[in-house]
């Protein structure tokens, strides 16, 4: 039995159809820890510390370089331009000529490392009156070391704040004033590791203006995070991405203070954007 030469075409179209189909995303398996040049994926300039998820393609062009480093085994993959890669499961795989991706072992710290999915559920900054005097930091997060310094926007010169600290069982630790836009803790005043401490500022805007109260809350990294943190700090010499990888670390643990000032000195060596902080 000869087909029809029109069910034939129409198969054809079928199939070509679903060759140009995109492939259906999976669950995130790497995340982006260097970007040198330009690289796409789906269409989008590729960010730092941007989670890929299984199927996706990758596109690095002639002289650009990615690093991914893949959750399932700890591993770092190199890109090479120009390329495109297609993001599997347990590796990233070249398409069409596209050089071989490279990979090595990630540092010692990183290779049990996966992303929360949980995060700390803190309460916001609680704001009455005006926008004077947002507090800076600590806001909402775990601080790695009990010496902790408090900040906040000034609201003008010749401001009074008083500020105040109690810990998660309503015990008042320092209430104090000052002209500074910071405070620190005094003398015999300790914090306690996995405690949850809460602090607040009043006062008025300059100029005798509307009285305001800021409130928020912190967490100080219990033991087994601060030591965690401090065994992946990266040395001396460390490459780029292994510094991102200690960013999207910090950023995991919700040490979100430390997290950005380290986004922040890596952003001056590299000219690729950042995804936003997870």
């Amino acid at each position: 039995m000869v087909r029809s030469p029109a069910i034939s075409l129409r198969m054809l179209a079928m199939i070509a159809t679903m060759a140009c189909a995109p492939v259906a995303l999976g669950a995130p398996v790497g995340l982006v820890t260097d970007v040198d040049g330009n690289a796409m994926q789906g269409g989008e300039p590729l960010k730092l510390l941007a989670d890929l998820p299984s199927g996706a393609d990758v596109e690095v062009a002639a002289g650009g370089r990615v690093v991914v480093f893949y959750f399932s085994d700890g591993t770092e993959w190199t890109l090479a331009g120009p390329g495109r890669y297609r993001l599997a499961v347990k590796a990233p795989e070249a398409q069409r000529a596209s050089p071989a991706p490279q990979r090595k072992a990630a540092p010692a710290a990183y290779r049990q490392f996966k992303l929360r999915t949980d995060r700390i559920a803190q309460g916001g900054t609680v704001m009455r009156g005006g926008e004077a005097a947002v507090l800076l930091a600590p806001v909402d997060e775990v601080v790695l070391a009990p010496d902790v310094r408090f900040a906040w926007q000034p609201t003008g010169a010749g401001a009074v704040y008083q500020f105040e600290l109690v810990d998660d069982k309503g015990n008042r630790l320092v209430s104090s004033e000052t002209k500074e836009s910071e405070a620190r803790l005094p003398d015999g005043v300790k914090l306690a590791g996995g405690r949850t401490y809460y602090w607040s500022l009043r006062g008025r805007e300059s100029s005798g203006g509307a009285a305001f109260y800021r409130a928020t809350e912190f967490r100080v990294a219990d033991a087994a995070t601060a030591h965690r943190v401090h065994a992946a700090a990266p040395k001396p010499g460390a490459s780029f991405s292994e510094r991102a990888l200690y960013v999207a670390l910090l950023e995991d643990v919700g040490a979100k203070s430390a997290a950005r000032e380290a986004r922040q000195a890596l952003a001056q060596e590299r000219a690729a954007s950042w995804a936003p902080v997870r």
